[in-house]
């Protein structure tokens, strides 16, 4: 057993006046005209107490803190509007959706500026891609570089090259365009921000789902919870290095410790935690299955998978063949007693609905606390950035020839309803990617 949640990891950077922020939220929230409020990247979603929610693209910190700040549901509608001029409600999303299109036409001026971009009258496209790039994406990418609308042309190239949230998504596009299953391709990235996923700094995405433990004779999985949690918590709220620190034992209580420490936690060391995480797939505590065919063999760290031929192609949320994931509805996706974060390939998702999808392979990476499932994508002090280094290296084997045979079996299934990249482009893509290794040589940099 632990108490290493996310709160507490957040606290430790903090200290007292994040406690006592927090303790004035829950103190004012039943005082607050809606039922919740989020930002994640750039798209605000308000949730009223009568059920109703009102999302809100291209929006920042400053929108978030005026609705934050509201009192009266009046007061939030005055927010999503006051830029627009407009005082019907219904109207919002007509005028949300012109928005977004004047930010695609009026960014095309500085996109074209950005040599990795083809940009024609209607569309934008990477060079040597010959796959348009869907306009939501078209909008982040504007967002991005948007601040260095004022450098020059050389550079704003080099910032684009060096941003990390620049080549995140870049790289998430690439991915989008091996997937065989069109359709997804095209449609995957909004899905992603609709229901609050988060991209990774190689392109994958985090995503949610429930599994069953099995325990008995494989005792208890309570070191596995806290080893994967502590690990990708520190990577991703600290920003540390895992290889710091070593976990400790005493009567079933696990402690955490500087490696460096002399102090005395009055336990066993149990190992360096970055050495415990990787061996986790070995570990027989580390046992887990899905609850409707209970067939699965489901391991911390270690890739699950199934046959892509056996896979429906489908936009309903349930029913259809596939591992199924989510990020707001945990509770909707596979029953079990066992919440947990794993990364998925878009190249490998093979439907999506309105708020479930589903893959052929994913990688779970830890375990998540029931009442932190949804919380943790939503908090931004969970960067979820830098939590796929190893799961980029094992990608990228033989991809060209993984692709293809991904291609060439979709064909066959099904009818494209997007023209299918050629070979040649599949390489283009792939050796694009593969200059991911540079940055997998980069592991991150303890904070001082």
């Amino acid at each position: 057993m632990s108490n290493y949640k996310l709160d507490w990891f957040k606290l430790k950077i903090k200290k007292q006046s994040i406690k006592n922020e927090l303790l004035q939220k829950k103190l004012e929230s039943s005082e607050k005209p809606y039922l919740k409020l989020k930002l994640v990247n750039d798209v605000i979603t308000v949730v009223l107490k009568n059920g109703e929610v009102l999302s809100k693209t291209s929006a920042d910190v400053i929108d978030f803190n005026r609705i934050k700040e509201a009192t009266t549901e009046s007061d939030i509608l005055k927010c999503f509007m006051a830029s627009h001029n407009i005082s019907d409600a219904k109207t919002l999303k007509d005028v949300e959706n012109q928005r977004s299109l004047d930010v695609i036409f009026n960014s095309y001026d500085i996109l074209k500026r950005i040599k990795q971009f083809e940009v024609s009258e209607n569309s934008v496209s990477f060079k040597d891609i010959d796959r348009t790039i869907p306009q939501m994406l078209v909008t982040k990418f504007a967002n991005v570089v948007k601040p260095w609308e004022n450098l020059s042309d050389k550079e704003l190239n080099e910032n684009c090259k060096a941003d990390v949230e620049f080549n995140s998504l870049k790289r998430f596009f690439m991915w989008c365009c091996l997937n065989p299953r069109a359709e997804v391709a095209n449609e995957l990235y909004r899905f992603l921000i609709d229901n609050s996923f988060r991209i990774t700094k190689q392109g994958f995405f985090v995503a949610l789902r429930n599994v069953v433990s099995l325990e008995g004779a494989h005792g208890d999985n309570a070191k596995v919870h806290f080893i994967s949690n502590t690990y990708n918590k520190i990577k991703a709220v600290w920003k540390k290095k895992p290889s710091d620190y070593v976990v400790l034992e005493n009567d079933g209580v696990y402690f955490l410790q500087k490696s460096n420490s002399e102090g005395n936690h009055n336990g066993n060391i149990i190992g360096f935690l970055d050495e415990l995480y990787m061996n986790l797939p070995n570990m027989t505590e580390n046992r887990f299955t899905d609850d409707w065919t209970k067939t699965f063999d489901i391991r911390i760290g270690r890739v699950v998978s199934m046959p892509m031929k056996d896979c429906n192609w489908s936009t309903q949320d349930c029913a259809a063949s596939g591992l199924h994931f989510t990020a707001d509805e945990i509770n909707y996706v596979g029953c079990g007693d066992t919440s947990v974060l794993m990364l998925i390939n878009p190249m490998k998702v093979v439907g999506i609905g309105a708020k479930k999808g589903r893959c052929y392979e994913y990688l779970p990476i830890m375990t998540v606390p029931r009442e932190e499932s949804t919380q943790i994508l939503h908090d931004l002090d969970f960067d979820t950035i830098d939590l796929d280094e190893q799961y980029s290296e094992d990608q990228l084997e033989s991809l060209v020839e993984k692709a293809q045979q991904g291609f060439s079996h979709e064909v066959n299934k099904h009818q494209f309803n997007l023209s299918p990249i050629s070979t040649k482009q599949i390489v283009d893509i792939v050796q694009k990617l593969n200059k991911m290794k540079n940055d997998l040589r980069k592991r991150v940099q303890e904070v001082v």
